[in-house]
């Protein structure tokens, strides 16, 4: 699910983003990317694949042709790894989510 949070330019993404639900998510976004929005919000992807990670490339492409750029934050480990491996990290312009903590 792709919501925008309330006047932030934030669009928050939640569920899979995996080959079964990239279609819906593309069509969900066409509505909310928009010049405003520049960070995306990943903390609640439960999961993600090549095409998940084939989305966000689009997602970005689409923004630099408006003249934007999109930020991801919070990126699941799988989907980092992917980004890493691909070396699309810097097109991303993509971040993890931070490490959980020790208790001390």
């Amino acid at each position: 699910m792709i919501r925008q949070a309330e006047k932030t330019g934030v669009i928050n993404v939640s569920g899979p983003l995996t080959f079964a639900s990239v279609a819906a998510r593309y069509q969900e976004a066409k509505s909310l990317l928009s010049d405003e929005i520049t960070i995306v919000n990943l903390v609640a992807v439960s999961s993600t694949d090549s095409a998940g990670l084939a989305l966000l490339l689009e997602w970005q492409a689409a923004a630099r042709q408006r003249g934007a750029r999109l930020k991801f934050i919070n990126a699941p480990v799988d989907l980092m790894r992917l980004a890493v491996l691909s070396e699309s990290t810097g097109l991303l312009g993509l971040t993890s989510r931070p490490e959980p903590q020790a208790n001390e």
